[in-house]
């Protein structure tokens, strides 16, 4: 999980914000889309795990830090799934919504809610089939561009793991010393 701490408030309660998933997180890169709501990237620091993205369902009010509080509480979690054609990107992929009752993550294939979504994030991940990734680690937004950019540490198990296979988002075989995958928003948005 991801836990938040308020480094002006020494005194101020960590709060476990759910809404993000529970993963293996390295870190949570924040940005503010262009309607003013809050996203967050996250890696799955696993080998053969996935790359997430969170949109708050409230937006960020500049300077109104009580109303912003709690904005990681309420929203959509997503999965990316990279568009492959014969081993190659095609530059493109979509976010698939982690939301109960849509695409398979209903209580018939074992999520009885969306508690249970976010929980069990991976398995719900690959039951949308979401690109398995060469061990996603750190995420980084760009801080005067619409890029993200996340690094792929390595996949030294490739074969051991069934659902790792050989594609345009992980193009090596033998992938010892990783790789960065370079994404841009659609509309820079």
């Amino acid at each position: 999980w991801v836990v938040e701490i308020d480094p002006r408030d020494p005194a101020s309660t960590p709060k476990k914000r759910t809404a993000l998933g529970r993963f293996k997180h390295e870190n949570a890169a924040f940005t503010v889309n262009q309607d003013g709501r809050a996203v967050v990237y996250l890696g799955d620091d696993e080998r053969g795990e996935h790359i997430y993205r969170f949109v708050s369902k409230n937006r960020v009010a500049p300077g109104n830090d009580p109303a912003n509080r709690d904005l990681l509480d309420e929203g959509t979690l997503y999965v990316a799934r990279f568009e492959a054609r014969e081993g190659e990107l095609k530059g493109t992929g979509q976010w698939l919504p982690l939301v109960h009752g849509q695409h398979g993550l209903t209580r018939e294939n074992g999520f009885a809610d969306q508690g249970e979504v976010l929980i069990f994030a991976r398995e719900a991940a690959t039951r949308l089939g979401a690109t398995t990734m060469d061990r996603p680690e750190w995420v980084a937004v760009h801080p005067h561009r619409a890029e993200v950019y996340c690094t792929l540490t390595n996949n030294k198990n490739r074969g051991i793991k069934e659902n790792q296979p050989l594609d345009g988002a992980n193009p090596r075989a033998e992938n010892p010393y990783g790789q960065i995958i370079r994404w841009r928003p659609m509309g820079d948005d």
